[in-house]
């Protein structure tokens, strides 16, 4: 059977009947729905693998934020915390975007999906060790982080001007006053670093000096004078909670939708 394309041109309204112009016409529309398709997988699986974990991490937070009273959390935690959050966008958006990289250059290269594939067998190497090199940064990153993250503390849902006279009075309980050049912190030397998160309501607390005991008795006498202290109501509470929801709904819809154009 013989194919017939029509084409009406669009400056003489005038009608061209071509066979190759509808088979071109027809090849084009199909790749064009391909990629198309692929497109809106690939934005589904985006929200189901990415957002759930970052919805629930926010949502943490808030819950963190809301409370009467501050809460003390170790750098080491609070950073896993975090990591957790992004969990999906380190996996899943990595892997993307490796696997667009490789497709685009092959698609580019060979243009259909026999190429596409026998393009794979020759790369695979190339690929798999560019994954490996990813993996690694990953986990050099994660490590370096919580090594520097050890010697800190984060104080949520506290006045930052409040902490810095509770800490203050710490100091002065054993016997070290404290003298503030800027956000570093001394006594006879440097001590701890205070990084302040006005908006938020929270405190980094890293420490500078080697003094151990020193060390152990701050964090030991810390809690009970932070638990005296009484928050003002933080409003980052509610945005923090819109926005675990709406990426919580953002998920259900991606993966609602993602169900629907696969069946």
């Amino acid at each position: 059977m013989r194919t017939v394309g029509v084409r009406i041109d669009r400056v003489t309204r005038s009608i061209y009947h071509d066979d190759t112009f509808g088979v071109y016409s027809l090849s084009h529309s199909i790749e064009v729905c391909s990629v198309g398709f692929a497109f809106l997988l690939v934005l589904c699986a985006l929200a189901v693998f990415c957002f759930p974990p970052l919805s629930v991490y926010l949502l943490w937070l808030a819950t963190l934020v809301r409370r009467s009273r501050p809460t003390i959390l170790s750098g080491t935690w609070d950073f896993a915390a975090l990591l957790l959050g992004l969990s999906g966008f380190i996996f899943f958006g990595g892997a993307l975007v490796l696997t667009v990289l490789q497709s685009n250059f092959r698609y580019w290269m060979r243009g259909n999906f026999e190429g596409l594939r026998a393009a794979w067998g020759q790369e695979r190497v190339l690929w798999m060790l560019l994954a490996g090199a990813y993996v690694l940064i990953v986990v050099g990153w994660v490590a370096a982080t919580v090594l520097t993250r050890r010697r800190s503390l984060v104080i949520y849902n506290v006045e930052p001007a409040e902490f810095e006279m509770a800490i203050a009075d710490v100091f002065e309980q054993l016997g070290r006053p404290l003298e503030r050049r800027g956000n570093l912190w001394l006594s006879s030397g440097p001590v701890f670093e205070l990084d302040r998160f006005e908006a938020g309501h929270t405190v980094t607390f890293r420490w500078v000096t080697n003094d151990v005991v020193l060390i152990q008795e701050v964090e030991r006498l810390l809690p009970a004078a932070v638990r005296r202290l009484a928050p003002e109501a933080n409003g980052a509470a509610a945005w923090l909670m819109a926005v675990a929801l709406s990426l919580g709904l953002s998920a259900c819809m991606g993966l609602l939708f993602g169900v629907f154009l696969i069946r």
